[in-house]
């Protein structure tokens, strides 16, 4: 697949069912038993996609793995619907580690679930209704204020009228009472539409690159890939941005689970399964920025358009610190098929994000983490480049193939 096709089905996912986890791991499901692959679905934030190889899968599985969420706005629970005398808000909370002043003044969507009278029904505003939360006019001493921004004043502007009024539209839409509201799964994502960037159209801006290009690299990489002799996984979790710990998340005990399944139930197969399994952790790594030069480790830094980021660790070694046949592995590979690449880790002084490759080290897999190198992470506009796309979804392949 060519640069250009992969960035137009990209940016086509992004819009639709990459908005929130729950879309795409529908979208994911339907994709997999179309090509009729076997589907492996828990709950509604996580599903994998398998396709079993000739040889003992004793000898393991070549594995990839992503987390479909991304930073965002959630709407709180309980009674989030609030009645001021300059409109109408719905309370949130950060889901995810956000900078708050940098998801100020722009336009926001709401997507997600809630549960009315008579079913659960979806909502994606993105069609009909934007949404934003305001600050402060510049000409205001008060502006500072605005510097250390409290998360306890992330209030979403959803009308100008009154509660009572809001809620009538609400009803009349979506068949919405305010009780709803109680235990409903919401957020607030923005509106920013996904944009080819710069003269030379070679970066890609919008919302959710992280982890959203690596998860579709590796879904069109795993359906673009050739059968091999060895049994190739693609799992995509959610719950990253808050630790992986939740019952979808990379530490859940489904993906035991999967093993047991492909071993006829036989653990002690499983586990020698599990140890076996050489896994792409499909994450985005931190792209380098000219702007903020001395952040950046000078001797490991991944530029947007070089290629690929391999990560043989994380930030001052406290993640998963890759074994070191399995980094060279990977290196071969890329050299072999000719695939840009690009070694990347964080400086010690600076501390350093995680992904899910950690979880999978303590299971006993060969694991290593690969990904787009991004600008402006964890931000409503995040930007990456066509070139480390389409290398990323590249190596993948190879990967899942070899």
């Amino acid at each position: 697949m060519n640069k250009e096709r992969l960035f137009k089905d990209y940016r086509s996912y992004l819009s639709t069912a990459g908005l929130h986890e729950v879309f795409a791991v529908d979208y994911i499901a339907k994709l997999g038993e179309h090509h009729g692959l076997d589907v492996y679905r828990f709950r509604d934030k996580l599903v994998a996609l398998v396709k079993r190889g000739e040889s003992d899968i004793r000898c393991g599985a070549n594995v990839i793995v992503s987390h479909l969420d991304s930073p965002r706005l959630d709407v709180l629970v309980g009674e989030p619907l609030v009645e001021r005398e300059d409109g109408v808000f719905l309370k949130v909370i950060p889901y995810g580690g956000i900078i708050p002043q940098s998801w100020l003044d722009i336009p926001l969507v709401l997507v997600g679930r809630i549960y009315t009278d008579e079913e659960p029904i979806i909502i994606d505003t993105t069609d009909e209704f934007e949404f934003t939360i305001t600050s402060l006019l510049p000409h205001l001493d008060g502006r500072k204020e605005l510097e250390k921004f409290s998360m306890n004043n992330l209030v979403v502007r959803i009308g100008n009228s009154k509660k009572e009024n809001i809620l009538e539209l609400l009803k009349e839409r979506y068949g919405i009472h305010e009780d709803d509201f109680e235990l409903a799964d919401l957020s607030f994502i923005p509106a920013t539409q996904v944009r080819e960037l710069g003269f030379d159209k070679d970066l890609i801006t919008g919302y959710g690159h992280d982890d959203k290009s690596c998860a579709y690299a590796e879904l069109q990489a795993f359906l673009d890939s050739r059968n091999s002799d060895k049994t190739q996984i693609a799992i995509f979790a959610s719950y990253e941005e808050t630790g992986s710990a939740q019952t979808t998340g990379c530490q859940s005990e489904f993906i035991n689970d999967i093993f047991l399944e492909l071993t006829n139930g036989d653990f002690r197969v499983a586990r020698q399964a599990i140890r076996n399994s050489r896994v792409i952790s499909a994450d985005v790594c931190a792209g380098y920025e000219s702007n903020y030069a001395r952040h950046f480790e000078e001797s490991a830094t991944a530029i947007l358009g070089k290629g690929v980021g391999i990560v043989p660790y994380l930030g001052q070694k406290r993640g998963n610190d890759t074994e070191f046949e399995f980094r060279n592995d990977i290196k071969e590979l890329a050299i072999v098929y000719d695939i840009p690449y690009q070694v990347e880790t964080t400086k010690v002084t600076e501390g350093g994000g995680g992904t899910v490759s950690t979880f999978f080290a303590t299971k006993g897999c060969h694991v290593i983490d690969v990904g787009v190198p991004v600008l402006a992470m964890h931000s409503p506009q995040e930007v990456i480049s066509k070139k480390d796309l389409k290398a990323t979804y590249d190596l993948y392949k190879v990967f899942l193939e070899n």
